[in-house]
């Protein structure tokens, strides 16, 4: 008969159920090792989770040179392999027993098949229609194809609860208003009252802790602030890249705090304006370790990424495949001028969509009916004297109103070509590598072109403030900067949610388009170093006839241009950029703080567990 074991000790399935753990339970496969012996081999197929119920076992990496590094130890309670349940996955380590080992698998195939049979296991894990990643609101988020939910949650239950007494005092003093009174009717219609007021009150404030939340995938942190009465929301979105450290502290002045386990969390950027703190943020440490956690698991992804990349521009160079005419292609387009192609309101457009890829955003629509409506005013009125000077006045007062009216008419015109110029080129440019703001004025009194890299964004935030902006949907983007003292800001653009998330799409397509030049840029010395070798005999060496040579220096020993057919335009952002030495594609482990966070092994990470803040029964 199979051993049972209690699966609420793992994180992945704590938050299930006696009834669907029993699922799962039925669906384990109970295996023994004995000491010394392999339960799964580096360069294998994962093809499930392992859970180790009893003794202990130890992972590490052998090396080309046959050397074993530890990583480290699996002890009872402990699992391994969990993303192998989500997706094809190949063992990058071994595990050994080092004592007799009891071990319990979890195969994909069973966990698919638990999932098609219990439909309702897939929002708990973080998946829809079984096998598809969750997506985030898009009220508030616009989630990536290759995004993963690990915790979504809401404010400590207690700070809901601590509003409550308002309506709880309101609702006895309504009580003893009705027993002093002397008129049935009028106590009773108090009484009513005492039951209905404070009610919507308590509705009010469970739906105001219930509005805000903070969500952690594993690419990012956003949190969400919004307010009923106001109509004010808040995102504010920092990518996992951007944090340096996380701390947490318990408020020595709130007694509640250590009791109900809450706390402050600050998460730390680059730069002091781009940090984010989270009040009242359950299990504190918990959020800590799964930031830590996150953090170094995309770190190890991103490395991993990189060392495909390199590895796939190695294979290519070792078959003499180039893009020299696509890269050529692109960079005779990027010397094009751009032109508008797609804009959203014609003339007044507030949103403009450019050849080249860029996104041309001005302020919204109804800056400019504010800013036009005195000139436009003035110009009607004068258009109006015109007509009854011309009709109806005589010929005497004639001669004093006409030139009036027409003086009235140019400086209504005037006023109105500077209010309009003035709004039309006040421009935010979201391009590929740079944000740039542009603030001018008419008869060059003030031309300033501000421009940021992406790069550089620590944080990003989207407000909205006031019914009027929630109706006309518009607002400002705060961008928090890496050694800046100030933000850079978007002011009252329409929809400054989409805007957030187009910044935040382009930092992640650069950090995309940076590891696939590296990963040129590695190919490139590591193909010349190949050729040196070879004694210039490589796969990449021509005859003149072929009209390239893969020497590293010319015939009058100037150095030569990349033989990856990397041309660079004049706008290149890349273009001055100084070649990089060659990474190591295997890292040496560094010691991690308790609370600052490093980068170790890339390999030696594991998905961090995933964690579901629900409602207020959390703590």
């Amino acid at each position: 008969m199979q051993a049972r074991f209690g699966l609420e000790s793992i994180p992945l399935f704590a938050q299930l159920s006696a009834s669907q753990r029993e699922y799962i339970n039925r669906a384990l496969e109970r295996r023994a090792y004995r000491a010394g012996e392999e339960i799964f081999a580096q360069g294998s197929a994962a093809d499930g989770m392992i859970i180790i119920a009893s003794g202990e076992a130890a992972l590490f990496r052998t090396g080309e040179d046959g050397s074993q590094t530890p990583l480290s130890t699996i002890a009872a309670g402990q699992s391994v392999n969990q993303e192998a349940l989500f997706a094809e996955a190949v063992q990058t380590a071994t595990l050994r027993a080092a004592q007799p080992v009891t071990a319990l698998k979890l195969t994909r195939a069973a966990f698919t098949r638990i999932l098609e049979e219990q439909p309702e296991l897939g929002a708990v894990f973080g998946l829809s229609g079984g096998r598809e990643q969750a997506r985030i609101s898009p009220q508030f988020a616009e989630q990536r194809d290759d995004e993963e939910i690990l915790l979504q949650t809401h404010r400590h239950w207690w700070s809901f609860l601590r509003s409550a007494w308002l309506p709880l005092l309101l609702m006895l003093g309504m009580w003893a208003g009705a027993i002093l009174l002397e008129g049935a009717v009028l106590s009773l219609a108090l009484l009513a009252l005492s039951l209905v007021l404070p009610g919507l009150a308590f509705v009010y404030f469970y739906l105001e802790w219930r509005n805000d939340s903070v969500i952690v995938t594993d690419q990012r942190i956003i949190r969400i602030n919004r307010t009923i009465l106001t109509l004010y929301r808040q995102v504010t979105q920092v990518g996992l890249e951007s944090v340096h450290e996380i701390n947490f502290e318990f408020p020595s002045y709130d007694p509640f705090a250590r009791l109900f386990r809450y706390g402050k969390v600050i998460v730390k950027t680059a730069g002091a304006q781009g940090n984010l703190e989270l009040d009242f943020m359950p299990n504190p440490e918990q959020f800590q370790k799964l930031i830590i956690e996150d953090r170094g698991y995309f770190e190890s992804r991103r490395a991993q990424r990189h060392h495909k990349i390199v590895r796939a521009e190695l294979q290519r160079w070792m078959a003499s495949e180039t893009d020299d005419e696509d890269i050529t292609s692109s960079a005779a387009e990027s010397d094009k001028e751009p032109e508008p192609i797609r804009g959203t309101n014609g003339y007044l457009s507030s949103r403009i969509e450019m050849s080249n890829g860029d996104i041309v955003y001005r302020k919204h629509v109804s800056v400019w009916a504010r800013h036009t409506f005195v000139p436009l005013a003035i110009i009607l009125v004068a258009l109006a004297a015109l007509a009854l000077s011309a009709a109806l006045i005589g010929p005497d007062l004639r001669l004093i109103a006409m030139p009036v009216a027409f003086v009235a008419l140019l400086v209504g015109c005037l006023a109105y070509y500077w209010m309009d110029w003035d709004w039309r080129n006040d421009l935010y440019i979201i391009s590929e590598d740079t944000i740039t703001l542009v603030r001018k004025r008419p008869f060059f009194l003030q031309s300033v072109r501000d421009q940021i890299l992406v790069e550089r964004i620590d944080n990003v935030e989207s407000v909205t403030r006031g019914i009027l902006a929630a109706l006309m949907r518009y607002g400002d983007v705060r961008m928090s900067l890496v050694g800046a003292d100030e933000p850079k800001m978007f002011h009252r653009v329409s929809n400054p949610q989409e805007i957030q998330q187009e910044i935040s799409r382009r930092q992640h397509n650069k950090a995309e388009r940076r590891a696939k030049y590296d990963a040129m840029q590695q190919r490139q010395i590591l193909g010349e170093y190949l050729d040196t070798m070879n004694d210039g005999e490589g796969p990449r060496q021509q005859t003149a006839a072929g009209g390239r040579s893969s020497n590293a220096v010319t015939t009058d020993g100037e150095p030569r241009l990349p033989d990856d057919g990397a041309v660079r335009s004049a706008n290149c952002p890349d273009r001055n950029r100084p070649p990089r030495l060659p990474r190591k594609i295997l890292k040496a482990p560094i010691a991690q703080p308790a609370t600052r966070l490093s980068i170790t092994n890339p390999e030696s990470r594991r998905r961090p567990q995933r964690l579901r803040g629900e409602g207020p029964d959390q703590r």
